[in-house]
């Protein structure tokens, strides 16, 4: 009889204890879905709140009041002693709202028959023209500056373009009558006219310039975005 009853007392504490297991799971169910719901939405409450702002960042070039892109070719007709300097003017209009630090470099140039090209200023995918000397951007305008009878400057006003204001890129380009070196205004002009007389019709330099602007930051370590085109 004693046996039986304990037998009886045991199934009893299982029920119970199977009870009060399935309860306690049914509560942390419960509980976790709560505070999921909760995280939720404190977490789109919180998202929703917060806003910032993203400051406008573009700079487009013209020409002669048309607009290019930051790469535009340069020709020059005929090169020779004496010639009327030839002059472009880059506006360059920042109306975003960063101020803007220009810079310029030479990517490509034809003197006559002699072609260089700057591989630092290449894009991915663009290949060097066949015969074509290849040099960093610096040393290319180096070049053109010192080891040429004629003259090509780029200088710009302000390198520095404010905000909703505009800046200008000078190019100029000229040969003077004397330059200075007999040497150098002989064989070049030499050059110059076997070169008209080859190719009648083609432009006697022609390059590629390329604009760089970027933002004036406060934080330099930061690599500056360029600008949308």
């Amino acid at each position: 009889m004693r046996k039986r009853h304990k037998e009886k007392l045991k199934r009893s504490q299982r029920r119970i204890k199977n009870r009060v297991t399935i309860r306690t799971l049914f509560l942390l169910i419960i509980t976790l879905i709560f505070n999921t719901y909760a995280w939720f939405t404190y977490f789109n409450t919180i998202s929703a709140e917060i806003t910032a702002h993203v400051d406008k960042w573009h700079v487009q070039f013209k020409v002669d009041d048309e607009v290019v892109e930051r790469e535009f070719p340069i020709e020059i007709a005929h090169a020779y002693p004496g010639m009327v300097d030839v002059e472009k003017r880059v506006t360059v209009i920042n109306d975003g709202e960063k101020d803007a630090v220009i810079d310029f470099a030479i990517k490509y140039v034809r003197i006559f028959n002699d072609i260089y090209i700057a591989t630092d200023q290449m894009q991915s995918g663009e290949t060097v023209p066949t015969g074509a000397t290849t040099m960093h951007s610096s040393a290319l305008l180096t070049k053109i500056q010192n080891d040429y009878p004629f003259y090509l400057s780029l200088t710009t006003e302000n390198n520095t373009v404010e905000s909703e204001t505009e800046g200008i890129l000078v190019i100029n380009f000229s040969w003077a009558y004397e330059s200075g070196d007999d040497n150098k205004d002989t064989t070049y002009g030499t050059t110059a006219y076997d070169f008209y007389a080859a190719n009648p019709g083609k432009q006697a330099v022609e390059m590629v310039v390329k604009i760089i602007v970027k933002q004036r930051n406060e934080t330099p370590s930061t690599p500056d975005p360029e600008p949308e085109p």
